[in-house]
């Protein structure tokens, strides 16, 4: 397991984020910098529904935000680890 998974894993027992997660919204870039992808790769599973986001404003040109535990908990369920029983 990665440090990374390892570090953000939510228990399902835990409804509260961690104190090292935040509920403060997060910008498309400051995602790709948590996840170590590109900033347009987070806006178009954005706007796929691939990934958890909070579209602000209409039309096109939308503004995308991110909540972090929303991340971890979307990470730890697309994660290819097997769990031990």
């Amino acid at each position: 397991m990665s440090q990374l998974h390892s570090t953000l894993r939510l228990e399902p027992s835990d409804p509260q984020p961690t104190r090292t997660q935040s509920r403060r919204p997060m910008t498309p870039q400051q995602v790709a910098e948590f996840l170590g992808l590109d900033d347009k790769t987070i806006s178009r599973w954005a706007r796929q529904g691939y990934i958890p986001g909070h579209p602000l404003g209409q039309g096109k040109r939308k503004f995308w935000r991110f909540y972090e535990d929303e991340l971890v908990e979307w990470m730890n369920q697309h994660t290819n680890e097997r769990r031990a029983a």
